[in-house]
């Protein structure tokens, strides 16, 4: 009995362990990471809930005021407080009952008010894979930075060690030396400031997942990308027929053009107030009371100004789709050409700098090492190499912050609709 327990305690706790180490084997997409974002993201909840109290607003602009209930005793003599010595009780109900097409279009500016925000909350929802696309850029490029800071450290080290026997054996002076080693110092101090730096990136990654800011990311490698990408003409194309901000403000104009209407109404059509009242008499026979009124709109010329109010905030919200369309335009262009530009950048950074970089360190490394070259050049071409290695991985990561631009400046995630 004993051993069983043990044998079956022992089996539990190995698999746990084995549980966590494939937690902590996993690896973090840029897919997985937004897909969180936008599953537990605080900031995108409260946006749902405000999406929620927009759509409930619906009901509560069609629907009539509570009715009122009430009680009169009338007629008590002054010199007591029994009220069945009045000579009747009253009891009221009293309804107000708006004019029926205003009922109506009030739902209809509450129903345009409420497809605003749905258009905001898609808005929201763009925003947030935006931001969670590049802070997962920032931690990959540190990351690999990181990892090239490594790799030049061991070549660095190696030309260190080199050039030390050669200085300890009296083949040269320590000027050469001196030099690599400093090249290996810019590396460490390169190295100490890039893990400060992620350690902010995983944190900022972290937050907008809803997670620990500490808690440790293993991330997957970015996919390549190298497919074809619409025309300019076809991103402009989706950003007339769809972009959430535009939509935002075009249900906006929709909204006051049928707030114009309402104001309209209320400056000629009356509301009507009804009111029933039963009367309990004690010494006649019980009697009821109907009750109807009407409010006269054009009376006071209120309701003039009120039309021109609406009449002017119309205008606000028609100048202001016509800004936004223009700002959604320029926007778009603007995010194309910088998608292009990086585009070629990073194909020429893959194709050409990077391997003509790699070729004339091999080549220096070689001549070196049978004199015909002196150690300045070496190092000449190992800052070289650097150079294009962090420049390639610096184009690459740009060439994805542009899609992720890209995307925002369409209001749309794009890349599952037109990309498969």
């Amino acid at each position: 009995m004993f051993y069983s327990a043990r044998f079956f305690f022992i089996t539990v706790c190995l698999v746990i362990l084995s549980l966590s180490s494939v937690a902590w084997g996993e690896t973090l997409t840029i897919e997985g990471a937004v897909s969180q974002a936008l599953g537990e993201n605080p900031q995108l909840k409260a946006k749902e809930s405000m999406l929620d109290a927009a759509k409930a607003r619906i009901g509560i602009a069609r629907s009539l005021e509570d009715p009122m209930i009430g009680v009169e005793f009338y007629d008590v003599p002054i010199n007591t407080t029994d009220i069945k010595q009045g000579m009747e009780t009253n009891y009221s109900i009293i309804q107000k009952i708006p004019f029926p097409s205003k009922l109506i279009t009030q739902g209809t500016v509450a129903k345009k008010m409420y497809e605003a925000e749905k258009s905001s909350y898609e808005m929201g929802r763009i925003d947030i894979i935006v931001q969670t696309e590049h802070a997962f850029h920032e931690l990959y490029f540190l990351e690999r930075s990181f990892k090239i800071n490594q790799e030049l450290q061991g070549l660095f080290r190696k030309l260190v060690a080199s050039e030390e026997g050669r200085y300890t054996t009296g083949d040269k002076t320590s000027q050469d030396f001196l030099k690599a080693k400093v090249e290996l110092d810019k590396l460490q101090s390169e190295a100490a400031l890039l893990e400060a730096k992620k350690i902010q990136a995983k944190a900022m990654l972290n937050i907008l997942r809803h997670r620990n800011p500490g808690e440790e990311i293993n991330l997957a490698e970015l996919p390549r990308h190298d497919h074809p990408f619409p025309s300019y003409e076809e991103f402009e194309k989706k950003v007339l027929e769809g972009h959430p901000e535009l939509k935002a403000a075009q249900s906006s104009v929709e909204a006051q053009k049928a707030n114009l209407s309402l104001a309209r109404q209320q400056a000629v059509l009356p509301d009507i107030q009804a009111r029933f009242t039963y009367a309990q008499r004690p010494n006649l026979i019980d009697a009821w009371t109907a009750e109807g009124m009407i409010n006269i709109p054009f009376f006071w010329g209120k309701n003039r100004k009120v039309i021109k109010e609406a009449q002017a905030m119309k205008k606000v919200a028609e100048n202001e789709l016509l800004n936004v369309q223009n700002e959604r335009l320029a926007t778009i262009k603007e995010t194309y050409a910088r998608f292009e530009s990086s585009k070629k950048s990073y194909d020429l950074f893959r194709g050409k700098v990077l391997s003509h970089a790699t070729l004339a360190l091999k080549s220096s490394e070689a001549t070196y090492e049978t004199g015909k070259e002196d150690f300045l050049s070496l190092i000449d071409s190992a800052r070289g190499f650097k150079e294009a290695k962090l420049g390639t991985l610096e184009a690459f990561v740009e060439y994805h912050k542009a899609i992720t631009h890209l995307k925002l400046a369409v209001g749309e995630d794009f890349m599952n609709e037109w990309m498969k």
